[in-house]
């Protein structure tokens, strides 16, 4: 397994003739199946003169070089068009959402790792929402939706329920409805992260109506509105 910040930056060499011919600038992402279908390859600045190699003829990836048959393997960004298309849906993992399918933001992915013989990716790591200092782990099979926004994963079923540790657990202070200290904290993080924000497309209620509009700025009153219509994961999603 190599984590992606052990493959961008190394060096790309041709076999058949013994030279290099480019360094990897970045790694594209297929999102559907959750792999590596191409490596961007550039000789020059960022994107300037960048090629694609597919990674299905990647030989090798070492520690000091990735290996390919022949520099012919390479092409240009605008000649290929599923790699051109994979860029222009700009799906960066590091540095994106980490958001739960039971509408809970838990983080920031920080890491990632793929196996580099078929380019699957294995697992993320993801800084904490409750402590960015600290960092968690997210298998691939538990990955649901690899999105432009945020990456949306299962919901562990075992999660521990976090607790200040200078605040002894009071079951008085724990809100209402059953929801635990954990689900209130981060909650209430993705409250804070959206008010502010601008909708930047329609969200619909159950019927097809427009519940929300484009453009509407999210206030207090909208959260309230889309979790009255169980509509919270979409305005998260919606919402920049």
């Amino acid at each position: 397994m190599k984590k992606s910040q052990e493959i961008i930056g190394l060096p790309v060499f041709s076999i058949v003739d013994g030279r290099k011919i480019g360094q990897v600038k970045d790694l594209v992402i297929n999102p559907e199946e959750g792999k590596l279908d191409f490596i961007l390859v550039s000789n020059g600045s960022w994107y300037v003169g960048a090629r694609v190699l597919p990674y299905k003829a990647v030989m090798g990836i070492g520690e000091h070089a990735v290996t390919t048959e022949s520099e012919h393997l390479l092409s240009n960004i605008n000649d290929t068009s599923s790699a051109n298309t994979l860029l222009q849906r700009n799906i960066e993992l590091k540095g994106n959402r980490v958001l739960t399918n039971k509408g809970n933001l838990i983080g920031v992915i920080s890491e990632y790792e793929v196996d580099e013989t078929s380019g699957k990716i294995t697992r993320l790591e993801y800084k904490t929402a409750q402590d960015e200092s600290k960092i968690d782990i997210i298998e691939a099979g538990d990955v649901l939706t690899y999105g432009t926004d945020v990456v949306v994963v299962r919901e562990r079923q075992d999660s521990p329920n976090p607790t200040s540790p200078n605040e002894p657990e009071d079951n008085a202070s724990k809100p209402s409805g059953g929801e635990t200290d954990g689900a209130a904290f981060f909650k209430q993080r993705q409250r804070q992260f959206l008010l502010g924000k601008k909708l930047v497309q329609d969200i619909k209620d159950g019927a097809g109506n427009i519940l929300i509009a484009e453009g509407t700025m999210v206030t207090e009153d909208i959260i309230n509105l889309a979790e009255q219509h169980n509509r919270f994961v979409e305005l998260s999603q919606c919402a920049k």
